[in-house]
């Protein structure tokens, strides 16, 4: 009996695995876009900022086993990927902003493009954390730190715009760190959070990130992206 109750988890267990093989949650191929609305809210101010950005794959090349594609976004901003032994890579950064990224700009993203790796590690930067009172008005710290992702759901249904995604993943990142926004205070803690969601064939439809401060003058920042077409 006991032998029998083993192959039958056993089964189920590879029948996932094959199955996770199976999904393309990166499609890469030259020509795709994504349309996607993006809200950011402010516990400062109690207000939102809202606008739609559009993202392309271009240059999708294969050298052997290695692919490499670029993404351009609406606002200028052009990105380049590679997909190397099941990992994906960013290889290089051209923002429209003059902001900076004080992150690596080569660095794994997703070390395991099937998600079988359920744990893993990627060093990223604030990008939503502003001040809002002087002498801290519209300073934008950019501390590196490591974010430590999760799947927290697999097989996941996820409507969003009155569409339902099928065969989505969502994954959870957490991670902390702390500034400097002015020399007569202490350091400024920041907590970070980090949801996507990504399903088969399509990629990522959803995403939340928040960063919270114990500062007045910064207060809570949170982003929500939601895919509004796909083709």
């Amino acid at each position: 009996m006991k032998n029998n109750n083993l192959i039958f988890f056993l089964t189920i267990f590879l029948s996932l695995s094959c199955d996770l093989n199976n999904k393309n949650f990166f499609p890469s191929v030259s020509g795709l876009k994504w349309m996607y609305s993006i809200v950011i809210d402010s516990s400062y101010t109690g207000k939102s900022y809202k606008k739609r950005i559009m993202v392309t794959n271009l240059n999708n090349t294969r050298k052997g086993n290695v692919v490499e594609f670029s993404k351009l976004y609406s606002d200028g901003s052009y990105y380049t990927y590679q997909i190397n032994k099941n990992k994906i890579m960013r290889t290089s950064v051209i923002l429209a902003f003059d902001e900076g990224i004080v992150e690596p700009v080569e660095k794994i993203i997703y070390p395991d493009i099937s998600f079988n790796k359920k744990e893993w590690k990627v060093m990223e930067q604030l990008f939503l954390v502003k001040g809002f009172q002087p002498p801290l008005l519209n300073v934008k710290p950019r501390s590196k730190f490591e974010m430590n992702y999760k799947v927290s759901k697999q097989d996941h249904q996820i409507k969003i715009n009155d569409k339902i995604y099928e065969d989505c993943i969502e994954i959870k990142g957490k991670g902390s760190t702390d500034f400097i926004g002015d020399t007569r205070s202490g350091p400024i803690n920041v907590e970070i959070e980090n949801i996507e969601i990504l399903c088969d064939g399509i990629g990522l439809v959803k995403q939340i990130r928040s960063e919270k401060t114990n500062a007045s003058a910064f207060g809570n920042m949170t982003l929500i992206k939601d895919l509004m077409s796909f083709n």
